[in-house]
C-alpha cells in the first residue's frame, strides 16, 4: 500500500493596518483619561506587534479561509493549481483568538500553496448565506454583509513547513510561549515587579532547574523576537531556512 504523504503549513494572519473599533473607541475615551489619577500608566501605546498580532474577527471562519485560498490559488495558477491542490487541501486547525492555523497540503506541492499564502493581501466579506432568510435566493442579505463587513487588509506568514501535524503542534506551542513572554516584556510598565515570578517560570523552560536571572534573562528576552521560517524536508527531521 502507497501512503499519501502531505505538507502540514504552520501560519500566522497578521493585520498591518490598525483597528477601526479601537481607534474609535480610543479616541472617545482620551479626554475623560486624564480625570482619573491613576488611568496615567494606562495611556501607553499599544506596541506594534500587539496589533499585528491580533484576533481575527469572528466572521473569518475556517471554510470561509479555505474557500478564498483556493480562489487565490486559482488565480495564480488556474485550473491545473486547483487540480493538483484541491483533494488534499484541508484546514486542520485555526484559532480565530491567536490568527493561528495549520493547513493540510500535498506534499509535492506546498510550494505552490504556500506561494498562494504569500500573495493574500486581504480577507472578504462573510457569504450571506446564514444570515439571509432565503437561502441562495436572499441576494439583499450578501450586499449588506459586504457592506458590514468589508474586505480586511491582512498578510498571511508560513512560520513552519512540517511533515507530521506532531512537529507543527509543537511548533505551535512553543511560538505562543513565545508569544506571551514578548507581549509581557513589550507590554508591562516601569515598576511592576510582580510578574518576575511569572516570566522567570516561563523562561525556566519544562523542567523548571533553574531559572534565568540578569544579563540570561536579557538574552533571552533578545532571542524573542527572532522568528525565522523552518522547512522539514523529510518526515522526522527539521531544517532551517532563513528566507524569512
Amino acid at each position: 500500500m502507497v501512503r499519501i504523504k502531505h505538507r502540514y503549513l504552520l501560519f500566522h494572519i497578521l493585520y498591518p493596518s490598525p483597528p477601526t473599533s479601537s481607534s474609535s473607541s480610543s479616541s472617545t475615551d482620551a479626554p475623560a483619561a486624564p480625570r482619573a489619577p491613576g488611568s496615567t500608566p494606562k495611556e501607553s501605546p499599544t506596541p506594534a506587534y500587539i496589533l499585528f498580532h491580533r484576533p481575527s474577527p469572528g466572521y473569518l471562519t475556517p471554510a470561509l479561509l479555505v474557500t478564498h485560498l483556493r480562489g487565490q490559488i486559482q488565480t495564480l495558477f488556474g485550473d491545473h493549481g486547483v487540480s493538483v491542490t484541491q483533494s488534499a487541501l484541508r484546514l486542520v486547525y485555526f484559532s480565530p483568538a491567536t490568527s493561528t492555523g495549520i493547513l493540510r497540503v500535498p506534499r509535492a506541492h506546498f510550494r505552490l500553496v504556500w506561494a498562494s499564502m504569500t500573495f493574500v493581501t486581504s480577507m472578504p466579506a462573510p457569504h450571506a448565506r446564514s444570515g439571509a432568510t432565503g437561502g441562495r435566493r436572499g441576494g439583499g442579505g450578501a450586499l449588506s454583509d459586504t457592506m458590514t463587513h468589508p474586505e480586511l487588509a491582512c498578510v498571511i506568514r508560513v512560520v513552519r513547513v512540517s511533515g507530521t501535524i506532531r512537529k507543527s503542534e509543537d511548533e505551535l506551542l512553543r511560538r505562543a510561549r513565545t508569544d506571551v513572554v514578548r507581549a509581557k516584556l513589550q507590554g508591562r510598565s516601569l515598576g511592576e515587579e510582580g510578574d518576575d515570578t511569572i516570566l522567570e517560570g516561563i523562561f525556566a523552560g519544562v523542567d523548571g532547574k533553574s531559572l534565568l536571572k540578569g544579563k540570561d534573562k536579557a538574552d533571552a528576552a533578545g532571542s524573542v523576537g527572532g522568528d525565522e521560517s523552518i522547512v522539514d524536508f523529510e518526515e522526522d527531521e527539521d531544517f532551517e531556512d532563513d528566507s524569512g
